[in-house]
């Protein structure tokens, strides 16, 4: 079975074949893991390890992976290699905001199954 390396390896391959150019749209991580009979978080880590190399540009305008353009100015790719990097931030943040979500209704359930409870009782006595 191809690891992440292998992937990495035939994408720069593909690339430097003319197979994809600058601009082009590279295979959902889906797709490609399906024709290489691979996991598609393996084909995910080599797409995000070849966008952190510049190599390619990853979720610009939506989602998807293209491949960068060599004669990009320095400055533009540093600039969306920022925005990549902030988007992978706000994914953690939005994971950990729905983590304490969770736990706060979770909290506010058993207060609200204890005040229950305790109305309960005192309406007995």
């Amino acid at each position: 079975m191809l690891g992440t390396e292998d992937i990495v390896a035939k994408v720069r391959g593909d690339i430097t074949e003319g197979v994809y150019r600058p601009g082009d749209a590279l295979p959902s991580p889906e797709s490609l893991a399906a024709e290489l009979r691979v996991l598609t978080r393996a084909v995910e880590a080599a797409y995000r390890q070849l966008a952190d190399g510049g190599l390619l540009m990853a979720n610009l305008l939506g989602p998807g992976v293209v491949v960068a353009d060599p004669e990009l100015d320095p400055t533009i790719r540093a600039v969306v290699q920022a925005v990549h990097t902030m988007q992978h931030q706000l994914e953690r943040f939005e994971k950990q905001l729905d983590h304490l979500s969770e736990r706060v209704d979770t909290v506010r359930r058993m207060g609200e199954a204890g005040r229950a409870a305790e109305s309960q009782k005192t309406q007995r006595y």
